[in-house]
């Protein structure tokens, strides 16, 4: 009996340590948030969200570029394309999916419907995803071959020999597993259809980068205002990172250089902090529906000098 009051103590004072961390650690964070919203410059808690009125891409208009892909493949006698998740197959799909060792593949043939190839755990949330194509869904478990799933979807839509055109950011492995599973294929590179599609932009597309030029313009605006004598480049940083997050987009960094380390491209890791007469360049950009910015600008914190304006 002493024995296992003794363990209930022992797990009464465990829970409530944990219990007592746990309320510390939320204290703490909600701390820190508070201290940074605190240290948020004015400019930056003036700005207000940007995203209204923005309009995705819709399941029309990717089902029209399917058809001009189609119309591609036909003109460069390709008889289908095959994608990986990346930039194409959300342009075409609407599907974002992310890399792994474990191949997650479409392939959009020139006559008859889209198919698709995903691990097997990963069923529910691609049929969650996909829009287009979805009815052909093929699932492959670890000891199974993806590449003899993607081959034979190949010959379900006839294609046993003739063309197929690779996307650029196919990975070698996947591509050589589809080859070692079709071989009498030949392996094209697949840019006179993604390229083809992909390089004119509609007035859909064109409005949505628009919009991540206007944001990542109004978030430089409100951080250049609050440039200050001894900043760090990662005080710049975060300033237009929160400006970003108070205009409703998000951005993944932001390239920040002072002085003499704006002659560096993308910027350095060597500390720094701003001074009267520095050069101060930021490089970055935001993403709306998938429409990236990319803006490089360059100022001059406090006056500029003779030689700074006639280089301007």
């Amino acid at each position: 009996m002493r024995i296992m009051s003794t363990r209930r103590e022992f797990l009464k004072r465990s829970a409530a340590a944990t219990a007592g961390i746990s309320a510390l650690a939320a204290a703490r964070v909600r701390d820190a948030e508070a201290q940074s919203a605190a240290n948020v410059p004015e400019s930056i808690r003036a700005l207000k969200p940007m995203m209204a009125g923005v309009v995705a891409i819709t399941s029309a208009e990717r089902a029209a570029r399917l058809e001009k892909a189609r119309r591609l493949m036909t003109d460069n006698r390709i008889a289908a394309i095959v994608l990986e998740g990346g930039s194409s197959m959300f342009y075409f799909a609407g599907v974002r999916w992310g890399l792994s060792e474990r191949p997650f593949v479409t392939v959009i043939p020139a006559k008859g419907d889209p198919a698709w190839v995903s691990p097997g755990f990963e069923e529910a949330r691609a049929r969650e995803l996909i829009e287009v194509g979805g009815r052909d869904l093929r699932t492959w478990q670890e000891d199974e071959s993806p590449y003899r799933l993607v081959a034979q979807i190949l010959r379900d839509r006839g294609i046993s020999t003739g063309s197929v055109g690779i996307e650029e950011r196919l990975r070698f492995f996947v591509f050589n597993g589809i080859r070692k599973e079709a071989p009498a294929i030949d392996y094209v590179s697949a840019d006179a259809v993604t390229a083809g599609c992909r390089m004119i932009k509609s007035p859909a597309e064109i409005a949505l980068m628009q919009r991540a030029n206007d944001i990542t313009i109004a978030a430089y605006e409100a951080a250049f205002a609050a440039l200050r004598e001894g900043m760090t480049q990662g005080d710049l940083r975060a300033n237009i990172m929160a400006a970003y997050r108070a205009l409703g987009a998000t951005t993944a960094d932001v390239a920040v250089s002072f002085g003499e380390y704006t002659a560096f491209p993308h910027g350095s890791i060597t500390p720094q902090k701003l001074k009267e007469g520095d050069v101060v360049q930021v490089d970055d950009g935001c993403s709306v529906e998938g429409y990236q910015s990319d803006i490089t600008r360059t100022t001059v914190f406090g006056k500029a000098t003779k030689r700074q304006t006639d280089v301007w």
